[in-house]
């Protein structure tokens, strides 16, 4: 997709949100991160997005925001792994080792050789993602705060894949299709006992492959003319 094109699904998405009588944030101030995230209830991290353990920079992640009222009332956040030839189960194993030690050794016993196969290149990581009770359950504007996330990280990274790992109640409410993934997979990992705290093996890989990624945003465009016109 041209990136013309790509700068219209993102207005479309942007005019959505402020319909939604909302704007938005984009977030690079890695250090401000634990502060502005506890204002939408995350007070933690995952080791990925860490500044305790990861050292990012404006051109490897960033955070949104949504903001209603003039305060913030959801985040989420982005980072791209460029992962090259390696598989991603190698990928996976070996960083999750140093993100969530275990003195049994390994972290993650298995990934799915589905996800070993046929994910490569340049991987945008989806995680993060939380907003205040008060404002959850808005799934039209949901649905353009993560589909924005996406176009951000084909701009941002020129990515073969968008993809998250998401627990399995968010699977069964059909939220990866709300977030604009294409494809699933359950039994994605096998995390090694006593699991992280914040892990589960329970978890669903949820993602889409650019071409696929593309197909979404720009099906929403021409939704979105129709409607315009």
């Amino acid at each position: 997709m041209q990136k013309l094109k790509l700068l219209e699904v993102a207005a479309l998405y942007l005019r959505r949100i402020e319909e939604a009588g909302c704007e938005l944030e984009y977030f690079t101030d890695f250090e401000a991160v634990p502060a502005a995230a506890s204002e939408v209830g995350r007070n933690f991290q995952m080791p990925g997005f860490s500044i305790e353990r990861v050292d990012h920079t404006e051109r490897t992640a960033f955070w949104l925001f949504l903001i209603e009222n003039g305060r913030r009332v959801g985040g989420v956040a982005a980072m791209v792994q460029d992962i090259g030839r390696e598989k991603f189960s190698d990928y996976q194993c070996r960083v999750s080792k140093h993100h969530f030690p275990n003195a049994g050794g390994a972290t993650i016993e298995w990934v799915a050789q589905p996800l070993a196969e046929k994910m490569a290149g340049r991987l945008a990581y989806i995680g993060e993602l939380t907003f205040d009770e008060k404002s959850r359950g808005r799934v039209r504007r949901l649905e353009a705060f993560m589909r924005l996330v996406n176009v951000l990280a084909i701009l941002n990274w020129d990515v073969d894949w968008v993809y998250a790992f998401i627990p399995d109640r968010h699977k069964r409410a059909r939220l990866d299709q709300v977030y604009g993934f294409t494809q699933s997979l359950p039994n994605a990992q096998k995390w090694a006992a006593p699991e992280p705290a914040v892990r589960s093996s329970t978890e669903w890989w949820v993602g889409s492959p650019r071409k696929e990624l593309e197909h979404v945003l720009l099906s929403d465009l021409e939704v979105g003319n129709q409607g315009a016109g």
